[in-house]
């Protein structure tokens, strides 16, 4: 999934389990979810909202690394959902273009994962 038609425009590409989420959603929420991540993972409206982490336990980040990146948990606006995601390498972005033969934007964001609001309300590990 790659948004390209702002100035300010951003990749976005997908996990596999990032994709099961939006997979798993109807056609209007998949849009909706579509949106926000298109428009929201970079100074959305509750970029004062997010936490970010080091992937490691190094305090260096290494640059086009994609081992030792910062993640970040963005709430989104639609549906109470939250993006966990790194920005993409330069590696990375330069492979999108090549596969998809096509000129990809100057940055983007690699997506995890999608959390449904209620994951903060399970308990882990479930009991029986």
């Amino acid at each position: 999934m790659a948004y390209t038609w702002r100035e300010d425009a951003y990749e976005v590409v997908l996990a596999p389990a990032a994709s099961r989420v939006i997979a798993s959603l109807r056609l209007a929420d998949q849009e909706g979810l579509g949106r926000a991540l298109a428009d929201e993972l970079r100074n959305g409206p509750n970029a004062a909202k997010e936490a970010s982490f080091d992937s490691s336990i190094y305090a260096d980040v290494v640059p086009d690394d994609p081992e030792h990146a910062v993640y970040t948990a963005t709430p989104l606006s639609f549906g109470g959902y939250t993006a966990l995601h790194r920005p993409l390498t330069l590696t990375e972005l330069k492979r999108l273009a090549k596969q998809e033969d096509r000129t990809a934007a100057d940055d983007g964001y690699y997506v995890i994962d999608i959390l449904p609001a209620e994951t903060a309300f399970r308990r882990w590990p479930r009991r029986v």
